[in-house]
């Protein structure tokens, strides 16, 4: 299984200076110029079409201006603009926004080519969700969208949205032939179960954000907040021999800076940041560690 390292275009720092990296995402509103020159990046890209951003910050972006960002990027797969549906949408909201997200990448796809990867929502309503899926069987690949708030927030969703959800999966694994990917899932939480269910690849912005946070990401999930610094949520310490587990991964696994790893994890937002883009993507084979994904996990990997 793969997972796919999203990050701005201008940020530090770049673990793929430092190490090997599956693939790597970026977003199509922050594309001004050649994005593989600014990133010193030869590998396999992503172009992510921003339509969460877009969705979140109430913008308006019009098709064809990123079919004309997509045309001017090198890369190797471009995410069609899509229009999420919340949980709580009415089933009229949802479908209006299904409808809305089929239509923009029949339009990109015509304009760019067929590596432009359509997008389906997990949703409540899972005849919607299977009308559409229908749609997508000629795709190259299949991106499903709109599950984290499903699994990994669930403020909002259904009771047992998380386990709806991964039938969704489920049944887009069953159905569709070619690769398939899980937007934002790529939590060493969730990997494992996605792995399970023979997922392809997900994708994850959070290493950064965590290492900015103070935090250290866990193999099998969770994060520790490590600096000095107060905080004001997720501020749980590292428990009795966790850091002394984190060293004991990276070291098995090859990480190639493993000097000095208990002060720089304290001192360094980039060094965190590079510890948890490998976590993250080289973890997925550990079982979750907390008790509701391992539950799920046991579920699946048994069924």
């Amino acid at each position: 299984m793969r997972i796919v390292l999203g990050t701005p275009i201008n940020a530090v720092p770049r673990p793929w200076l430092y190490f090997d990296i599956p693939a790597l995402m970026i977003n199509a509103l922050e594309v001004r110029r050649d994005p593989r020159a600014v990133l010193g990046y030869e590998g396999e890209l992503w172009v992510d079409s921003g339509g969460y951003q877009i969705l979140r910050k109430g913008l308006s972006v019009d098709v064809d201006k990123i079919a004309e960002v997509y045309r001017r990027v090198d890369a190797q797969l471009y995410l069609s603009l899509d229009v999420p549906p919340s949980p709580g949408d009415p089933p009229d909201v949802a479908e209006r926004k299904f409808e809305k997200t089929y239509r923009n990448w029949v339009r990109l796809r015509r304009a760019v080519g067929d590596s432009v990867v359509p997008v389906l929502h997990v949703y409540r309503d899972e005849a919607l969700f299977f009308r559409y899926l229908r749609l997508y069987v000629d795709a190259p690949a299949l991106a499903i969208g709109a599950a984290v708030p499903y699994v990994l927030i669930t403020r909002g969703a259904p009771q047992g949205s998380r386990m709806l959800a991964l039938r969704l999966i489920a049944r887009a694994r069953r159905e569709f032939r070619g690769p398939l990917h899980v937007l934002g899932m790529g939590s060493p939480s969730v990997t494992p179960i996605l792995h399970a269910m023979g997922v392809d690849s997900t994708d994850s912005a959070t290493w950064r954000l965590k290492a900015a946070y103070g935090k250290v990401i866990l193999p099998g999930g969770g994060e520790r907040h490590v600096t000095d610094r107060a905080v004001n949520f997720g501020r749980a310490k590292p428990r009795d021999g966790e850091l002394e587990e984190l060293y004991s991964f990276l070291r098995e696994t090859g990480f190639p800076a493993l000097d000095g790893f208990y002060e720089r994890i304290k001192t360094s937002f980039e060094y965190r940041a590079l510890v948890n883009a490998w976590v993250v993507t080289r973890s997925w084979t550990q079982p979750p560690r907390t008790p509701v994904f391992r539950k799920l996990y046991q579920a699946v990997a048994t069924a």
